[in-house]
């Protein structure tokens, strides 16, 4: 039997089959999305807090049978294999909300799901090719980020999710998390992404340039993840904390509004989610409030470090990638206090947007 995959679920093949998905070792069956909706944990209790599906089309659930060998194709070529243990319909839009929090169409994490349709099979899986993409010499299985861990002795290594370019407050944090880990690895997602996003390569250039220049490099570790956005906010912080882990962190950074968009998610219910789960999950939270640029202290600060939010709030200036876009697409002026001008240099020549 023959199954037709798309790039997304070719990702996800590839994530579950070199164990960064770890304790998922299959695409998921009816019994355990039921139960990650429900209750963030796979049917057999492990923490799992997102679906990994994988979709088939009509004619390939007509044909289908359980307890069958199927081989995994994209673009016409055989990428891996899938022994079938589940087939079933699933009308996503019963679950959508508890899974985001939100059905709300806007949201990209909600279109994203549903332009999966409603026939699904699951099985554990076999990868025979790694997809070949733009930036794969970047990406690391988390087996060789274990191994640069065991030889830089590292004992402790904290791990940082993006998807945008880094601006100063991000540098605020890195700088943070190394006062307190031996190595810090940056991992930005270089997967699907919304409209407006930063493209992977503005990102990937960007970091290569302040890890080159600002940045210890013998204590930072950089590679790409090669897996999709799902904007979904709290389950999202939990996800990216396990995947962490299964490269070898010992901590996990989450910010104000991790893996956010728009104002679907209250600020800082992220960390208070992941804070929950932190000794199960077996890695330590670094739950960061702010930062932002206060003007009478003249620097990147935090809540917990500035007096002056409360009393000159008109003094606070909030940093985020909303207002660092704004400023490369030119719609106010590059600010030092924000994002370095010479980082901003080397972007000048790149397709900064997704379309």
């Amino acid at each position: 039997m023959k199954i037709s995959i798309n790039y997304n679920s070719y990702l996800e093949l590839e994530k579950i089959a070199i164990g960064a998905f770890s304790p998922l070792d299959a695409f998921m069956s009816k019994k355990d999305f039921e139960s990650v909706v429900e209750t963030m944990r796979l049917s057999n209790g492990s923490i799992f807090p997102l679906p990994v599906l994988l979709p088939i089309t009509e004619t390939e659930y007509q044909n289908v049978k359980l307890a069958s060998k199927a081989y995994l194709y994209y673009k016409n070529f055989c990428v891996g294999s899938i022994e079938i243990n589940d087939i079933y319909n699933l009308d996503l839009n019963k679950y959508i909300k508890k899974i985001f929090g939100t059905n709300d169409m806007h949201h990209p994490g909600v279109v994203m799901m549903l332009k999966m349709g409603f026939k699904f099979i699951s099985g554990k899986v076999k990868l025979k090719e790694k997809v070949n993409h733009n930036n794969l010499q970047l990406e690391m299985t988390p087996s060789e980020t274990k191994a640069i861990i065991k030889k830089n002795k590292f004992l402790t290594v904290a791990g940082f999710q993006t998807r945008n370019i880094p601006h100063k407050a991000h540098e605020f944090i890195h700088r943070l998390a190394l006062e307190q880990v031996d190595g810090l690895f940056i991992q930005p997602i270089i997967g699907e992404k919304k409209k407006g996003d930063f493209t992977s390569e503005a990102v990937i250039k960007s970091y290569e340039y302040l890890i080159n220049n600002y940045l210890p490099k013998k204590r930072i570790m950089f590679s790409g993840l090669s897996t999709s956005m799902r904007y979904a906010g709290p389950r999202e912080a939990v996800f990216h904390a396990l995947i962490r882990k299964n490269y070898g962190c010992t901590h996990f950074i989450v910010g104000r509004d991790h893996a956010g968009v728009s104002n679907y998610y209250k600020t800082y219910e992220a960390q208070d989610l992941s804070k929950k789960m932190e000794k199960e999950l077996g890695i330590k939270i670094l739950d960061v409030k702010g930062p932002y640029y206060c003007n009478i202290c003249e620097a990147i600060v935090t809540e917990n470090t500035c007096p002056h939010k409360l009393s000159h709030g008109n003094h606070i200036e909030e940093v985020s990638g909303t207002n660092i876009r704004s400023m490369l697409q030119g719609k106010s002026k590059i600010d030092k206090k924000f994002l370095r001008p010479d980082l901003y240099k080397t972007l000048e020549n790149l397709n900064l947007f997704i379309g």
